[in-house]
C-alpha cells in the first residue's frame, strides 16, 4: 500500500573508495499519495544545524531552494509524480541476500 512521496534532500551522490558518499540536509518533504498536500519534515533539525554552524546560511537558502522546486515538481504533477511509482511493487520473488558477495569490502 502506497502511503507517500517522500522527499529526501541531500547531496549529489559521489563515488568514493568504499561505494558510494552524500550527505543529507535534514530537511525533507512528505507529500500526500494524490500529491493534493505536502508537509515538512525535520525543520526543527534542519534550524539547529544552522544555529550551531553544521551549515551556513547560504547552504541553508540552496537546500530551500531545492526543496522549493521539488514543491514545483510536485504541484505541476511532473515526473517523477507521473510517472506510476505509486503502483509499483517489488517482484515477489526476490528474496534479500543472507550473504555478502566475497571480497565485498576490497577496494580495487
Amino acid at each position: 500500500m502506497f502511503r507517500y512521496w517522500y522527499v529526501n534532500l541531500e547531496a549529489p551522490w559521489r563515488r568514493s573508495v568504499v561505494g558510494f558518499d552524500t550527505w543529507d540536509h535534514a530537511l525533507d518533504l512528505v507529500v500526500a499519495p494524490d500529491l493534493s498536500s505536502w508537509e515538512w519534515k525535520d525543520e526543527d533539525e534542519f534550524a539547529w544545524w544552522q544555529g550551531v554552524g553544521i551549515i551556513s546560511a547560504a547552504e541553508a537558502k540552496a537546500i530551500r531552494a531545492e526543496a522549493e522546486r521539488a514543491i514545483e515538481a510536485i504541484e505541476r504533477r511532473a515526473a517523477p509524480y507521473c510517472d506510476g511509482w505509486e503502483r509499483w511493487v517489488p517482484d515477489p520473488g526476490w528474496r534479500p541476500l543472507t550473504e555478502l558477495p566475497a571480497n565485498w569490502d576490497l577496494v580495487e
